[in-house]
């Protein structure tokens, strides 16, 4: 989970929790930036393989982490990401102050039913959530099985409360009828025939990684002092020069001792032979 702080000031701090997040001048984004700077569809946040990584959208002003002009890049805590004219800065959840605990990152409301496939809403903890079909409420769902105003979602701590607003089909927190209840992350809520999962926000912050300083990257690299002495150079046992041929003095005395018996022997050999030849 990451979040990402305006350097101006001009919005609200926004937490990035779905897997795919755009970001653009365009009201169909998750992130909506009003400034000319911005592309309709600037960029968007990927998540892939517990990475968030920042795609540009071949957007006319670019983008920025840190001031270098990326295509796409990992973008993570204590990075300046710059959209246009826009800078954001990436907090890391660790070091928030203590007036903003990390029970305030939203809670989210993940379909699960055929109606909505794969659509999620976010809970955020300023203020309370209403769900039905009008248009006032804060996440409209034009159903005809839902009342004008269904039910009401409010973050307390960290659960979540729900409230029935007297609709006319019900609402369900794990296919039990309630009128008040607290939610646990994980529950299932349904709507007459829509159904969601309730997702709390992950606030393990020794999962979040941190770039590398620069510091640490630069480090010099200690050296060993040259030494005065000579070299030596080993050589495998197995090399010719490594190995010691005898000599005929260091030969064994016994050797020459057998050496002298054998050619008395043939010499005595060749008397007897001679003898009887002739």
């Amino acid at each position: 989970m990451l979040k990402l702080h305006f350097k101006d000031n001009r919005q609200p701090a926004v937490w990035v929790t779905e897997k795919l997040y755009s970001i653009g001048s365009s009201h169909d984004n998750q992130l909506t930036i009003q400034d000319q700077s911005l592309d309709p569809v600037h960029a968007k946040l990927v998540l892939e393989d517990g990475k968030y990584v920042l795609k540009d959208n071949n957007s006319t002003s670019g983008c920025f982490i840190n001031g270098q002009r990326i295509t796409q890049k990992e973008i993570l805590p204590g990075d300046i990401v710059r959209l246009g004219k826009i800078e954001l800065i990436v907090l890391d959840p660790r070091k928030l102050n203590d007036d903003e605990p990390m029970q305030s990152a939203p809670w989210r409301l993940v379909s699960d039913s055929s109606w909505l496939p794969g659509k999620t809403f976010i809970i955020m903890p300023e203020r309370t959530v209403v769900i039905g079909r009008t248009d006032q409420c804060d996440i409209t769902i034009p159903g005809t099985h839902l009342s004008r105003r269904h039910t009401e979602l409010k973050i307390q701590g960290s659960n979540l409360l729900v409230k029935d607003l007297g609709s006319s089909n019900g609402t369900f927190l794990n296919e039990k009828q309630v009128t008040e209840a607290v939610a646990q992350n994980g529950d299932r809520l349904r709507l007459d025939v829509y159904t969601f999962r309730l997702v709390a926000p992950d606030v393990d912050g020794n999962k979040t990684r941190i770039r590398a300083s620069i510091d640490s990257i630069s480090k010099p690299v200690e050296r060993k002092q040259a030494s005065n002495e000579p070299k030596r150079f080993k050589t495998r046992p197995t090399s010719p020069g490594n190995r010691t041929e005898p000599t005929y003095e260091e030969s064994s005395p016994s050797s020459w001792k057998w050496l002298l018996i054998g050619v008395t022997v043939l010499g005595v050999l060749a008397l007897i032979a001679s003898k009887f030849l002739w």
